[in-house]
């Protein structure tokens, strides 16, 4: 299939969606890209993305290798992952720099925006239409019917719905059904901060404790993103103009420096959400249509990889496309390389992110034996997935 001569409609310009349109892009492919948002800067939620080796490689594969070894270089590169109790005992170490030594590809610590707009510059020659709604698709022999919410119609050779978590394109595929919640939620944020060898440039730092969990990590010049996770029933709210107490009370007991973090950062810098993932699908498309990132495969962030499968999907669909003979037999080519691999990913964060959960003292001193036993054997297992092959 002469991909110089298809015309691709993605729904959403988000991550997933800016990726896949890069990767199209530099087949020669015809992209147009729909979002419903006006401002292409709310199009994504959340601050900070642990770039994994394995999205370090597929963004290689989209030409981003220099740009993003650029942010490595001004900060944001990750060496060592630390897991720890909320008191600050060591439960395991992984050497980061060791699997990177032998994949050939950094851990990265960037912020959405900085990885949405590297996206946005590779996506360059796609068309976005910002304030474009799907609401609607009609397959034909010949290729697709994309309706709008102002009544415009576009024709597609093939559609590719990068909608989110409420992906209205997996709603016409799959059937309308309400995400399932997590069981927890999360605080987020981007600091200017410098506090010594404990935030350190190269450290990756976790702590669990009871019915928490708490992470940092260096961005790029100067940086610092940190996540506090809880256990929450889904619609839980902070006090107004209390966000950032909500959370010094929350992690007011642990160790060194999780509160000087916390009040270092601004209240207006601090979101909550909760965390929402869906049951691992069979099948994500039909004829000329598929599902790619949050809207096929939406996982809990207790691995860190929702990003980096995302980005792996855009890579393994244009691979396809270009080895197709048509777009029916590329997009069930695409899904038969990708189901297996996300379905174990949402299944392992699912199991994961309980951990977050556990609160009573001997289920967390469990935990804490579970990881320091457990994680020898984590650590193979997740250098085997940073080498899989695109």
């Amino acid at each position: 299939m002469k991909l110089a001569r298809q015309r691709l409609v993605v729904v959403g310009a988000g991550i997933g969606g800016l990726a896949t349109a890069a990767a199209f892009r530099r087949a020669g492919a015809e992209v147009t890209v729909l979002e419903r948002r006006r401002n292409l800067r709310t199009a994504q939620a959340g601050g900070g993305i642990h770039l994994w080796h394995n999205g370090v490689r597929a963004l290689d594969r989209l030409g981003l290798a220099e740009p993003v070894r650029d942010l490595g270089a001004r900060g944001g590169v990750l060496h060592t992952a630390e897991f720890c109790s909320h008191r600050g005992a060591v439960l395991a170490s992984w050497p980061i720099r060791e699997i990177e030594r032998e994949l050939g590809a950094p851990t990265v610590g960037v912020s959405r925006d900085q990885l949405h707009a590297l996206l946005f510059g590779a996506a360059e020659g796609a068309e976005l239409r910002l304030g474009a709604e799907c609401v609607g698709l009609t397959e034909e022999e010949s290729g697709v019917r994309v309706l709008l919410a102002d009544g415009e119609v576009l024709a597609a050779d093939a559609v590719i719905g990068a909608d989110g978590l409420n992906s209205l394109v997996r709603g016409n595929l799959l059937g309308q059904a309400p995400p399932r919640p997590a069981g927890y939620a999360t605080w987020q944020a981007i600091v200017a901060h410098d506090g010594g060898d404990t935030t350190r440039v190269g450290l990756f730092r976790v702590l669990w404790g009871p019915g928490a969990r708490f992470l940092f990590y260096r961005l790029a010049d100067g940086k610092l993103y940190w996540e506090g996770q809880f256990a929450s029933a889904e619609g839980g709210r902070d006090p107004d103009g209390g966000r950032r107490d909500a959370v010094l009370r929350r992690f007011a007991e642990w160790v060194a420096p999780v509160s000087e973090i916390v009040e270092a950062t601004a209240e207006e810098a601090i979101s909550r959400l909760d965390v929402y993932d869906r049951p691992p699908a069979r099948h994500w498309g039909r004829g000329r249509v598929t599902l790619l990132g949050d809207a096929a495969h939406p996982m809990t962030n207790a691995m860190g990889q929702g990003a980096n499968q995302a980005v792996e999907d855009a890579v393994v669909l244009a691979g396809a496309a270009r080895a197709a003979s048509s777009w029916p037999e590329a997009l069930r080519e695409y899904e038969r390389r990708r189901i297996p691999r996300t379905t174990t990913m949402v299944r392992t964060a699912r199991n994961l992110q309980r951990l977050n959960r556990w609160s009573n003292p001997l289920a967390c001193r469990l935990r804490d034996q579970l990881i320091r036993v457990g994680f020898s054997v984590a650590l193979r297992k997740h250098a085997k997935d940073m080498a899989i092959s695109l």
